[in-house]
């Protein structure tokens, strides 16, 4: 697994996402693969942004199965949500 922490736009569908945008590309998700929630380091956030609230202890993860097309090959991608949705980690 490559870590990236770059921010995404993800679309939703009850609270499940189903496509995301990244570097400009969209990718389709094909399979939700796993859910977990992971303890943050919230010290990084809280020195960045000057205070510290819920959402920065643990973040939301999502492994899926995603295409940026229906003829491309599908990659395993991390995407991981508390203030903000970004792209944690992508499967090599």
């Amino acid at each position: 697994m490559r870590c990236m922490n770059e921010p995404i736009a993800v679309v939703l569908d009850e609270d499940v996402p189903v496509a995301f945008t990244w570097r400009g590309r969209s990718y389709v998700v094909r399979e939700v693969l796993d859910h977990w929630r992971e303890r943050r380091a919230w010290w990084r956030t809280a020195l960045e942004a000057g205070d510290l609230v819920a959402e920065d202890l643990e973040e939301r993860v999502w492994r899926v199965a995603a295409s940026p097309g229906r003829a491309l090959a599908t990659g395993v991608y991390d995407l991981g949500r508390s203030r903000a949705w970004r792209l944690v980690r992508i499967a090599d």
